[in-house]
């Protein structure tokens, strides 16, 4: 039987140690190799990389999909390759600081920090700084912003914030409970950070993503926080496609790259005037089964991103095979472009 992928993106490459293509026969016998032209790994000089995860989900026990790990193995990972940090797009537990049955606040809440416990061990394990922000989970029982003290203590992140690396800004915004993808004051920010920063290129990072972008391929995943935000989802989406050398980041629908076969909006998008990137999870990532999102336990997906003068490579890699994902390797272009002064 022969079958012909047609899931490939414009900024598909091949992924690093790729020599060739390889041409089999229906009987799976290599029968030929051409050259990989266009999908050619970059070779020009890289000026650092980072690691990026999403949706560890830390629980009170070490659950079936082994967050603690998966974590110890990307984190080892990026820093045998000298990245820079990693970026952590939230979902770090389960529950946040509750018990993992208390879903809902009826009054009999009892403070637990457990889950945080196990992601910080891991963490505090490796040299390598991690920045991360809150999603949803951290919210189940209670907003996060209840706990801003131990949170700080936990996973050293603030609400949102800012990282500079060589000319390059990356921006953290954090959900500061499960229904909201950002506070007000949050939007104001990113704006102000972005306007300040507009001639370079900024990285932002989010938890959810958003519904008519990437990240939830054939709408397979049923909580698209963004939806509930109403006009301020519009304001940040003209905040991202006016500030021209942004790239958004987000995770939350756990969904692998190999989804995009399905659906060519699964991992990355310029649908809405701005680059868009979606990041499967570290520990649970998700593939499409008769419709409906299933859990890949076995696997564990990240991105290695090598960051170039004028682009950015996005190595897609499971850490549990110890290999890279093919379809979850890409090139997105990124030159410097002025971008007027903006007033809102």
């Amino acid at each position: 039987m022969i079958h012909k992928y047609q899931g490939f993106i414009r900024q598909n490459i091949a992924p690093k140690g790729a020599g060739g293509i390889g041409i089999y026969d229906g009987d799976g016998k290599k029968v030929g190799t051409v050259a990989l032209g266009r999908l050619s790994p970059v070779t020009k000089k890289k000026l650092y990389s980072v690691g990026i995860v999403s949706d560890v989900h830390f629980s009170e026990t070490e659950p079936a999909w082994n967050p603690s790990g998966k974590l110890e193995a990307a984190l080892t990972y990026f820093e045998q390759e000298g990245c820079a940090f990693v970026c952590n797009s939230g979902d770090m537990t389960q529950t946040g600081f509750y018990d993992e049955n208390d879903y809902v606040d009826d009054g009999t809440l009892t403070f637990d920090a457990a889950q945080f416990a196990r992601y910080k061990q891991i963490c505090d394990a490796h040299a390598i700084p991690v920045y991360e922000v809150c999603g949803n989970h951290e919210s189940y029982a209670r907003p996060i912003t209840d706990n801003l003290t131990e949170l700080a203590s936990y996973a050293g992140a603030e609400m949102y914030y800012s990282v500079t690396q060589g000319s390059d800004v990356y921006l953290f915004i954090s959900q500061p409970q499960g229904s909201i993808p950002m506070a007000d004051e949050a939007l104001q920010w990113c704006y102000e950070t972005l306007e300040a920063n507009r001639n370079k290129r900024c990285f932002v990072f989010v938890h959810p993503y958003i519904s008519d972008d990437s990240g939830n391929p054939l709408e397979a995943y049923d909580n698209p926080i963004f939806d509930g935000w109403g006009t301020k989802t519009t304001a940040f989406k003209n905040l991202l496609s006016h500030y021209k050398n942004t790239i958004l980041f987000h995770g939350h629908s756990h969904m692998m790259w190999e989804c995009q076969e399905l659906d060519k909006t699964a991992n990355y998008t310029e649908v809405n005037g701005f680059r868009s990137v979606h990041i499967p999870s570290l520990c649970r990532p998700a593939s499409i089964v008769n419709g409906s999102r299933t859990y890949q336990d076995t696997k564990s997906y990240g991105y290695l991103m090598d960051v170039y003068a004028d682009c950015i490579v996005l190595n897609g890699r499971d850490f549990v095979g110890g290999k890279w994902v093919p379809t979850g390797t890409f090139k997105i272009d990124t030159p410097l472009r002025a971008v007027e002064e903006k007033c809102i």
